[in-house]
């Protein structure tokens, strides 16, 4: 009879409860649907916030399952990459006064990455260990103005373990001249009999014997000496690489000389340009930088990363 009556009493204090919970409008932990629905409607009260993780433990309840149908949001991977460089080869890549790497390559790196949301970082190698480093896993990517393989160029040779992206910046061939001096047609014709300054042994030599058979090269051993030549007047035009020009025209050659006519971009004769080595197997990242280098392009970050390190937009 003890026991009844416990049992009875047990019963009216949890429905007492319960029955203070649906008066205060929080709705019964184990009620669901057709239960809670009563109570919504014009004169029902405003429901009450969920119970809590700790309520439910509380309450020795279990938490409720997600809905049917959903799934958590899935976190986001970053990508991180280690890229490659030199790091003496400015204005390309190089480390200013205080050891900070700088550079034409390093701005354009930093910039794609930011593009791909991936954190990247730099490692420096000799120019001989770029490829064999990335060869061995010891990086993701070499950018460091490295030529893309291919004809008429001292580039890497072709190799079945690394592929290239496309160019992020080309390497034509351009003529300087004196800035005291006429502009001149580069034509056959018009060059016949002009000495025209080149680095021995370069494209930029054979190209001149090749295409302006009638001038008379001043073959020199070095392109400072071919720069020197030109500024001396001992020379009327000097032709050579167009970011190297450039170099020359915003330090020493500025005074003197300028760049004259137009670029000669001839794939078989100038390459393809620079561009970013990755490991053969590696296509989907080389996409991806692809993608972003573009961006880049259209929407004018290319040109003032270019404006920084040169007069003229290089890509």
């Amino acid at each position: 009879m003890r026991f009844l009556l416990y049992l009875n009493t047990i019963a009216i204090i949890l429905l007492a409860g319960a029955l203070g919970r649906l008066y205060d409008g929080t709705p019964l932990p184990w009620a669901e649907g057709p239960a809670v629905a009563a109570l919504e409607g014009p004169s029902a009260p405003a429901p009450s916030p969920p119970l809590t993780a700790e309520q439910y433990a509380a309450l020795q309840l279990p938490l409720p399952h997600p809905a049917r149908g959903t799934t958590p949001a899935p976190e986001e991977k970053v990508l991180r990459l280690r890229l490659l460089t030199e790091g003496d080869y400015p204005p390309f890549n190089y480390r200013n006064d205080r050891g900070e790497l700088r550079g034409f390559d390093v701005d354009i790196a930093r910039a794609l990455c930011t593009r791909m949301r991936a954190e990247c970082d730099f490692e420096l190698r000799s120019w001989n260990e770029l490829l064999p480093a990335l060869k061995r896993g010891e990086g993701d990517a070499v950018v460091a103005s490295m030529l893309i393989p291919g004809s008429g160029r001292e580039v890497p040779a072709v190799d079945e373990e690394i592929v290239f992206t496309e160019r992020y910046y080309s390497t034509p061939g351009h003529f300087a001249s004196r800035r005291t001096n006429a502009p001149v047609a580069a034509t056959p014709a018009a060059l016949a009999g002009k000495r025209i300054a080149v680095q021995a042994g370069s494209v930029h030599h054979a190209y001149v014997r090749a295409r302006f058979p009638a001038a008379e090269p001043l073959v020199l051993p070095t392109l400072e000496q071919a720069q020197e030549a030109l500024a001396a007047g001992r020379a009327d035009l000097l032709f050579a690489d167009r970011n190297a020009l450039l170099r020359w025209m915003a330090s020493d050659g500025a005074s003197c000389c300028r760049l004259a006519g137009s670029s000669y971009s001839d794939p078989a004769w100038f390459g393809e340009g620079a561009g970013i080595a990755l490991r053969a197997g590696d296509s989907a990242l080389r996409d991806s930088f692809d993608a972003a280098l573009e961006e880049l392009v259209v929407d004018g970050t290319y040109a003032r990363i270019s404006a920084r390190y040169f007069s003229d937009n290089i890509y």
